[in-house]
């Protein structure tokens, strides 16, 4: 078995944060054009490796190269960071 590439994804969510509505369109785009079916893109895998890849000045392939805990671990966290940008507005601390 090949060894897997290691990705540093220890401060994806600061990188998550320094990316603007242009990079989710972009990443949306990409997935749309390869036919990407998810309904609503934020729950698609290879939507959020897009935005990882960006966020971590990687290429994309290089997240879908790593191995399965880490591209789990990255996909997961993304959509944590997502996510929880949207309870923060719905339910805004007092």
């Amino acid at each position: 078995m090949d060894e897997k590439k290691t990705i540093d994804y220890s401060n994806l969510e600061e990188k998550l944060a320094e990316l603007d509505a242009r990079a989710f369109q972009r990443a949306e785009r990409a997935c749309r054009i390869s036919t990407d079916p998810t309904p609503d893109i934020m729950y698609s895998g290879n939507f959020r490796a897009r935005l990882a890849a960006e966020a971590l000045g990687v290429e994309y392939s290089e997240i879908m190269d790593s191995g399965l805990q880490t591209y789990s671990a990255i996909i997961n966290h993304v959509l944590v960071f997502l996510l929880g940008n949207l309870e923060r507005e719905i339910h805004p601390k007092n």
